[in-house]
């Protein structure tokens, strides 16, 4: 397989590049072989339902702890609860040493002795053991991108400013990142009000709670900034590198996001194309990437009449190009098409790897990297029965309708297979074909 050795990345047409990384292309055969782990979703519940299981037992210890010697709905707070969702939410694969981080906590806030000691330990002795069982499992795939890497013949460029995705403070989702300042801000807001309110004149006159507050987003920014700077690390240890890797749902693992209601400026866009100047079609919200427009259902190269009219070898000629498809998009589009999407910055299963443009990879639509782009790479727990996660920039669920339930009068149905898309087209009066 030839590895392009010279391209140009970007998101439209004339960007300037930047910094060159290498890259490998993996071929379906290794993608499919990479070590397999636990997925993040059965880490974070092999530590958080546990950790919840424990304090439920221990919480009358807790409230009677000279530490916490409050009731419930005195701890309970906005920042509290923010810093318990992000935690869940947040942790990865760091989730265990959290847990770890949480039972060593109470155990030394209880100081306890006989049964609740033990307990304690035996949680802790747990929480340490699932922290080493991921940490070997992911080390597996760590050592096998690092072989990866060492045998990049080829080179990519990155879009200029595209490096800075890779920054610290992109290692952890928005979300947490918006609760962990949230919490924070609560109690300055909080504190901001009694002052001009009541007869509080000093940090001091303030009652015990708002002193947790502080505390908790004092705990999720300093968690959120450990966790982040420890991922940037993973990532810098390994090296910044690109892999040119299969879009093919049954191999993952890559979760993709699409643009099935657009058409490519570069390539789609033609003479007789209303779909910029419709007057319906300008109202409508802009791609976040600039490299699409939205496509106008009566425009008459993309509009709904334009593709149903065709002949069977016409449709052939662009059933790949998911905006003949609109919201109807599915998965199908590509079974068996060999797509390929190139990813920069996987350096783990716990990593936030970004798609990259290549450009030997845009054939008009009929390659799926020029409507698809990696939302996330991870290790599904069962690859063979894995489903594609197709979703728009905005990040809503693409779903192709259920046929059987479709009211739209059927026109015909056309084989996919002989263009490798193992599927059929079901074309239907006033509406976007169906993939079945």
């Amino acid at each position: 397989m030839a590895t392009a050795r010279n391209s140009q990345a970007g998101y439209a047409a004339g960007t300037v590049a930047g910094r060159q990384i290498p890259m490998r292309q993996v071929s379906p055969e290794e993608w499919a072989s990479v070590p397999r782990t636990i997925p993040n979703f059965w880490v974070a519940a092999a530590t958080w339902l546990p950790l919840v299981a424990l304090v439920i037992l221990v919480r009358q210890d807790l409230l009677h702890s000279p530490y916490l010697d409050q009731g419930f709905w005195h701890i309970a707070s906005f920042s509290m609860i923010a810093t318990v969702l992000a935690m869940i939410f947040g942790g990865g694969r760091q989730a265990p040493w959290m847990g770890l981080g949480v039972a060593a906590g109470v155990y030394l806030l209880l100081a306890p002795a006989g049964d609740l000691q033990r307990m304690l330990m035996l949680s802790m002795a747990y929480f340490l053991l699932l922290s080493l069982t991921v940490g070997i499992l992911d080390a597996r795939l760590r050592r096998q991108l690092k072989s990866w890497k060492r045998e990049a013949t080829g080179g990519i460029e990155l879009a200029a400013g595209q490096e800075r995705d890779f920054g610290i403070t992109k290692q952890m989702s928005p979300t947490v990142w918006k609760l962990a300042l949230g919490a924070l801000a609560y109690p300055i807001l909080r504190l901001g009000w009694e002052l001009i309110s009541t007869e509080v004149h000093s940090l001091h006159d303030l009652d015990e709670g708002y002193r947790l507050d502080v505390l908790a987003a004092g705990i999720l920014l300093g968690i959120s900034l450990l966790i982040s700077v420890l991922r940037w690390m993973h990532l810098q240890a390994m090296g910044l590198f690109a892999l040119e890797v299969p879009a093919d749902h049954r191999i993952g693992p890559t979760s993709l996001r699409a643009c099935g209601n657009a058409i490519l400026i570069d390539t789609d866009e033609t003479a007789n194309c209303l779909c910029r100047n419709d007057d319906k079609n300008g109202s409508k919200k802009k791609f976040e990437d600039p490299r699409f427009i939205f496509c106008s259902e009566v425009c008459p190269e993309h509009g709904v009449h334009a593709v149903n009219q065709l002949s069977h070898e016409e449709f052939l000629g662009i059933a790949a190009q998911p905006w003949v498809y609109g919201e109807n998009l599915n998965g199908k589009l590509l079974e068996g098409t060999g797509q390929r999407l190139v990813i920069a910055g996987l350096s783990g299963w716990g990593s936030r790897p970004i798609a990259v443009r290549a450009s030997w990879l845009y054939g008009g639509g009929k390659q799926a990297s020029a409507y698809y782009s990696p939302e996330s790479a991870r290790e599904p727990l069962n690859r063979s029965k894995r489903s594609l996660a197709v979703r728009t920039p905005n990040g809503d669920s693409v779903l192709g309708d259920d046929f059987d339930n479709n009211k739209r009068a059927e026109i015909d149905r056309i084989d996919l297979h002989p263009i490798g898309i193992n599927a059929h087209a079901v074309r239907v009066h006033g509406g976007r074909p169906f993939l079945i």
